[in-house]
């Protein structure tokens, strides 16, 4: 998914690359930061408009993989992973571009956040935008060849409001796909 381009969103030729890529603004430390091909970007009514400012309070330390959740003052949008309870009704499905079962609830809503988590990673011109979406950090999916014990815990808690994300079509099961192997 692509944000829409707004007047503070340029386009530039990658230098390691050489093509046009989304720049979508400039890091607390000063490097530009771009999109990438293929990218994990979560639409949002005004999250387009808000990631310059989450950007410009970033400050990566030079990491070559940084995660940061940016806090405004205000509620800015609704976030689409929730905490569940035993009452709610779970399903598993493959989101289009990903390679394993996500964990969805049926019976909610996207709830008010103040809060985008960004994830970027260094390159030669700056960094990318890995994915970037309204609420706090969530951990890797169970399928994630890096998920943990601690990615494992919070998929059990959590999961994404279902109709809010594109899945592959026959994907659909209420059968946990990786709870079995990781436990």
């Amino acid at each position: 998914m692509q944000f829409k381009q707004t007047p503070a969103q340029n386009k530039e030729r990658s230098p390691e690359r050489n093509r046009e890529v989304l720049f979508y603004g400039t890091l607390a430390s000063g490097e530009k930061v771009f999109d990438r091909y293929k990218s994990h970007l979560h639409e949002a009514d005004n999250l387009s408009d808000l990631l310059p400012t989450a950007l410009s309070k970033i400050n990566p330390r030079s990491e070559d993989f940084y995660i940061d959740t940016v806090a405004f003052e205000k509620e800015i949008g609704f976030k689409t992973c929730v905490e569940t309870t035993e009452t709610d009704e779970i399903v598993y499905a493959q989101r289009i571009g990903r390679s394993g079962l996500t964990r969805f609830v049926k019976n909610r809503k996207a709830e008010p956040s103040s809060e985008i988590t960004v994830i970027l990673k260094k390159a030669q011109e700056g960094y990318i935008i890995i994915s970037a979406f309204i609420g706090g950090k969530a951990e890797k999916e169970p399928w994630d060849k890096f998920a943990d014990e601690k990615a494992i815990s919070f998929w059990k808690n959590h999961a994404l409001v279902w109709g809010t994300e594109n899945i592959v079509p026959g994907t659909e099961t209420s059968t946990c796909p990786w709870q079995a192997n990781k436990e």
